[in-house]
């Protein structure tokens, strides 16, 4: 979901700085973008506080997620054409899972907030799987949800951990990198778009046939 549907990598970022901040860590964009996107929050927290000697991460971890509950409240929107690829999806009758390393209450307020639950059959989140990106279990479960081989899904993914899940089941994977993981290894994908925008009907008629 993150940097895919909810143009949200940069206040993961600003979260996680500011709670290593709180602790004297300089933690940099570029360690965030090398090192840490498509992981699980709690995996992060948990090998920052390891790494630099600060004990109680589950408290690092609760104060951290304060924080993005208070970026997310005025700063979060979609990316850009998400909305737009959704009713286009929707209309050709094709369902759609959520799979993705983000906690439930956090994905449950984003669909709210922007009304995309009508969008989608239904979601995978941190909470559903022993497994996370990079292993293939999410979309492996995602597929199980929809009750479709995962050979015949398609996955949208911004990061590498993403990509390498999706292609680990079994999928077609289409990298659509963000912002903060313009320079990521996305190579594994079958296909790479820069917008949302370049998924015009065309392309989605050769992708899953004509409407």
């Amino acid at each position: 979901m993150d940097g895919v549907i909810a143009d949200s990598e940069s206040i993961h970022y600003e979260a996680d700085r500011r709670v290593m901040a709180a602790h004297g860590v300089e933690f940099t964009y570029e360690d965030k973008k090398a090192n840490y996107i498509g992981r699980t929050v709690r995996g992060t927290m948990f090998e920052l506080s390891e790494a630099h000697g600060i004990p109680d991460p589950e408290i690092v971890l609760q104060v951290r997620q304060d924080l993005f509950r208070e970026l997310i409240a005025t700063e979060l929107q979609l990316r850009d054409g998400v909305r737009e690829l959704l009713i286009q999806l929707s209309d050709r009758g094709l369902p759609c899972a959520l799979v993705t390393s983000g906690d439930r209450w956090y994905i449950d307020s984003v669909f709210k907030r922007f009304d995309l639950m009508q969008f989608f059959a239904g979601m995978i989140t941190v909470d559903d799987v022993d497994g996370h990106k990079p292993l293939p279990d999410p979309y492996l479960a995602g597929a199980k949800l929809l009750g479709v081989p995962p050979k015949t899904c398609l996955a949208v993914e911004d990061s590498t951990a993403g990509v390498v899940s999706a292609k680990a089941a079994g999928m077609y994977c289409i990298a659509a990198p963000s912002e903060m993981t313009i320079d990521a290894d996305l190579s594994a994908a079958d296909m790479r778009v820069e917008s949302f925008q370049e998924l015009d009907t065309t392309t989605l008629d050769r992708l899953f046939g004509t409407k």
